[in-house]
């Protein structure tokens, strides 16, 4: 059970972050050296420390961890006291939110005064909490246009519901386990009274169940599930009296992370429309979908009925013929049918590719997100139900269907040509429609299934962030010309009609289209904080659609001040890559927004498929970050035929520990610069090596080749010099992991990757993770404890390089001695092989990172090969005093000549054991 938030002492936060936060835009180096005057004392000395140079290692405290605000939102226009729970909310400065012209003032600890613009759209908005030790994930933050209150307290029996009005919302909490709450609320008959409970939506972890009672105690509706598993009840009073509604958790459960926002409202609410897509540019008339709409309102039929459940999943007694959704026409304006971000839209990790708009319907309480697209809108017709009657349409277009009968199956028929490409989508999970849906392509008699396609099982944001979906898609290659037909049906019809039930099938020829989605490296709720000195990491996702395997680029505009984000490649097909963010010394501490741009120069696209698309053949494509509107047709939607910017998307994890996941998108990327960091490490994958036939050799990558990357150590303590463990991240899928130590007492080590022979030509990137220990030491003092230590993790810089096509394959013999002895000498026998008409002269000696010949230990006598020769035998002289144990990165390394200059490189991996 909720309580109001307690005022105490009033204090303001210093005119800087109120600019920036009517800004949005200013820096906030200044709003962490101001604590609040209740916490003075401890702020002031972990602000001084932080501040310390020398040598002294200083263990700043971990970043706020922000676990619930309560409420959870508030109306436009108003002010709302707030109470904000966690850990490491010590030094809490302020709130920051995506709303331009939100004031955040501080009250008492951990309790802040929120002032909301009177001209916000209703929607979804971020909160982040500030400290001065960085920013926290963010929580959702719902701003409304209703009267808002807070839950009443004894109200945990029918008998003490207190009594609320309606058209109001109520911010509420399931406290602990077992807790029920009730509200008492009268209604008239002829009312229609829309309860619906937030909570899975806005980042709470109450599994909310509704039921409504009349003043008798007999229960009249229950809902478990509405919109997703938050519930919402359509009632209609059947006589005019008191109603009481019953709030509590499926499972019983509670806490303060149980919140919830209950709506009792009789004004116009939005479900969804049809279409649920408009070709972007032009002006559309959509049908809106909901309750308590103004203007014309249908007579339900059978297929209308709304799908309110009984708590035995049968059909609630509330759930008649008249419990239809009233329906309005409106016209979308041409100016607004275009792609914008961000949205105050709540967007899961499956909907990451959506690119649309947020259309309100003046006077209701929600906007809803309505798709655009390039390609033409067609809307299903209500008799396509069999292959007789298939639904003729062309390629390529939309088009926005309905599954409003439990057994409706739609079907559609398409002409094509022998060979063409067809790229076959449907989009229902990812637009909130409840539904599983398959389809088919099958020959003109409807007889001869031809390709069937499914869900997305496969998760680029692995289990924390799942993207995996119920959506099919597929590639289709056309046998023959000719007309098929297109089948779509929903897997989990039910016994129901429900009219939300919509679609979008999308038929296309093989129009490249991609993504990015950014996400903190970490499987729980972080935020992106970098240590003066230090670096730390994004996890970038890029979602690849209808063909498109080319190169991405990432690169970052407008950084603040000591702050350096070098550019990073996902190579052809990587689906996954890793950001480095990095702060010097001297940055200051600050709170900004990381803005990244995607780039994809290179479209491996056939130019007679662009040609038929209507694309320009050779397509270059410039995408990157624009300002409130995207001028492009976006991911979900289109084409990538547009030179206008396309932003990278921030993505968080909600909370960790859910069993299937738990994430969405967020309004932007921030990045605070908080602490010192006890190590830096620097990665270098281009460093020359040196040759003694050749001189210094500048390695040119190609696949079947090693790359190398140097890492040195630099510690703030010079005088603890402990091991340190090294091992990539962030590399493509084909390109196995290593691992390598450097001893203690060392700062310099290599990392070495081997590039499969599989590996396509192109730019990758990817970084080095460091792990070692550090003294530990108070965060309130400087003393630190020489005897005691704590682990601490680093990254390096990015790393890029170049993958070229390759001359020659090198492969060691499988029987090559594994082991050999201290003063014995052995042969290994190699291949070779040439590649792409190479017939120059190879020579390959023995080599070791950084090292060509002369190893540590051994001493190879190298060979040349000329003319068409591709195998020979290496020997191997290893020495008395050779280091015991596998040789690390031990490989055979070839050079390859071209007009007497060393071209291309080679290397494979010599597994050799020195025993005694």
């Amino acid at each position: 059970m909720g309580r109001a938030p307690r005022v105490a002492e009033f204090v303001r936060i210093p005119s800087v972050t109120r600019a920036y936060l009517n800004s949005h835009e200013l820096s906030y180096e200044h709003v962490m050296h101001n604590p609040m005057k209740c916490n003075i004392a401890a702020a002031f000395t972990a602000c001084c420390l932080a501040m310390l140079g020398g040598s002294t290692v200083l263990a700043a405290p971990p970043a706020p961890a922000f676990e619930t605000v309560f409420p959870a939102g508030g109306q436009a226009g108003q002010a709302v006291n707030i109470i904000v729970t966690g850990s490491n909310l010590e030094a809490l400065r302020t709130l920051h939110c995506n709303v331009p012209g939100f004031r955040c003032d501080p009250l008492e600890p951990n309790h802040f005064c929120l002032t909301i613009p009177a001209s916000t759209p209703p929607g979804m908005y971020d909160l982040w909490a500030v400290s001065g030790q960085g920013v926290s994930a963010p929580r959702a933050f719902f701003i409304g246009n209703r009267p808002e209150q807070l839950e009443a307290e004894a109200n945990d029996s029918l008998r003490t519901a207190p009594t609320v009005p309606l058209d109001v919302v109520i911010n509420g909490r399931i406290e602990k386990a077992g807790d029920v709450d009730h509200f008492r609320f009268a209604a008239k008959r002829g009312q229609r009274v829309i309860i619906e409970c937030w909570a899975d939506r806005i980042d709470s972890r109450l599994r909310a169940v509704l039921e409504v009672f009349d003043s008798e105690g007999r229960r009249l509706a229950v809902n478990r599930g509405y919109f997703g598993i938050d519930p919402l009840i359509d009632f209609r009073p059947p006589s005019d009296g008191e109603y009481i509604v019953k709030v509590q958790d499926l499972i019983s459960a509670g806490g303060a992370d149980h919140y919830y926002r209950l709506d009792l409202d009789t004004g116009p609410r939005v479900a969804f429309t049809v279409p649920t897509v408009v070709e972007r540019g032009k002006s559309s008339r959509i049908t809106l979908y909901g309750w308590n709409l103004t203007g014309q309102s249908r007579n339900p039929s059978a297929s209308d009925l709304s799908s309110a459940v009984a708590a035995d999943g049968t059909q609630s007694a509330q759930t008649t013929a008249l419990d239809a959704f009233d329906r309005i026409e409106v016209d979308v304006p041409a100016s607004l049918a275009e792609a914008s971000w961000p949205l105050p839209v709540r967007f899961a990790p499956v909907q990451a590719v959506f690119a649309g708009f947020a259309y309100h319907l003046p006077g209701s309480h929600a906007a809803v997100a309505l798709g655009v697209t390039d390609v033409p809108v067609v809307l299903d017709r209500p008799d396509n139900h069999s292959p007789a009657a298939a639904q003729l349409i062309t390629c390529p277009c939309e088009v926005s269907g309905q599954l409003v009968a439990d057994d409706e199956r739609d079907w559609y028929s398409i002409s094509a040509l022998r060979g063409e490409v067809l790229h076959i989508e449907v989009l229902a999970h990812r637009i909130n429609s409840p539904v599983d849906l398959d389809v088919s392509v099958l020959d003109a008699s409807g007889v001869q299934e031809l390709a069937q396609f499914s869900d997305e099982v496969h998760s680029i944001g692995g289990s924390a962030f799942p993207t995996s979906h119920l959506d099919p898609a597929g590639r289709w290659v056309v046998p023959a010309d000719g007309p098929y037909l297109i089948a779509v049906r929903n897997l989990s019809g039910g016994v129901r009609t429900d009219p939300r039930r919509t679609y979008r099938l999308s038929v296309r020829r093989e129009d490249p289209d991609f993504q990015v989605v950014t996400v903190p490296h970490s499987d729980g709720p972080v935020a992106l904080n970098v240590r003066r000195g230090g670096r730390e990491l994004l996890d970038l996702l890029a979602f690849r659609r209808r063909g498109f395997a080319g190169p991405i680029r990432i690169a970052a505009r407008d950084l603040p001040e000591g702050i350096e984000c070098p550019d990073v490649w996902l190579g052809p097909g990587v689906e996954r890559a890793t950001l480095v963010v990095s702060a010097d010394r001297n940055a200051p501490e600050l709170l900004a927004k990381l803005k990244l741009e995607a780039f994809a120069e290179e479209l491996r696209t056939n130019p007679k498929r662009e040609r038929a698309s209507g694309l320009t053949p050779s397509l270059a494509l410039r995408v990157g970050v624009s300002s409130d509107r995207e001028q492009y047709d976006g991911t979900l939607n289109g084409t990538v035929a547009s030179a206008s910017p396309r932003p990278v998307r921030g993505g968080t994890v909600v909370r960790s520990g859910a069993k299937t996941g738990w994430g969405r998108l967020t309004s932007e990327i921030p990045l605070a610069v908080a602490g010192e960091a006890p190590l830096r490490i620097a990665a270098d994958g281009h460093e020359t090596l040196d040759h003694h036939l050749y001189g210094k050799l500048q390695v040119r990558h190609s696949p079947g080749g090693i790359l190398d990357v140097a890492v040195e150590v630099e510690r703030r303590d010079a005088d603890h010099q402990a091991q340190v463990s090294l091992i990539g991240v962030g590399l493509p899928e084909l390109i196995g992991n290593q691992t390598a130590v450097i001893p203690a007492g060392q700062s310099r080590g290599y990392l070495s990757f081997y590039l499969p022979a599989t590996l396509p030509v192109g730019q990758y990137s990817l970084a080095v993770r460091a792990e070692t220990t550090v003294p530990t030491s108070r965060h309130n003092t400087e003393k630190k404890d020489e005897n005691k230590t704590e682990t601490r993790t680093a990254y390096s810089n990015c790393v890029t390089f170049e993958v070229q096509p390759e001359a020659f394959l090198v492969e060691v013999d499988p029987f090559a001695p594994a082991r050999a002895r201290r003063g014995e000498v052995v042969q290994v026998r190699y291949e070779a092989h040439r590649r792409n008409g190479f017939i120059g002269k190879m020579h390959t000696e023995l080599a070791a990172p950084g090292r060509v010949t002369n190893v540590a230990g051994l001493r190879g006598r190298g060979e040349t090969f000329v003319g068409q020769v591709d195998k020979g035998s290496l020997q191997i002289v290893v020495n008395d005093d050779a280091p015991l144990g596998r040789q690390p990165f031990l490989r055979l390394f070839t050079v390859g000549v071209r007009e007497d200059q060393p071209i291309y490189f080679g290397s494979c991996f010599l597994p050799l054991e020195i025993v005694e």
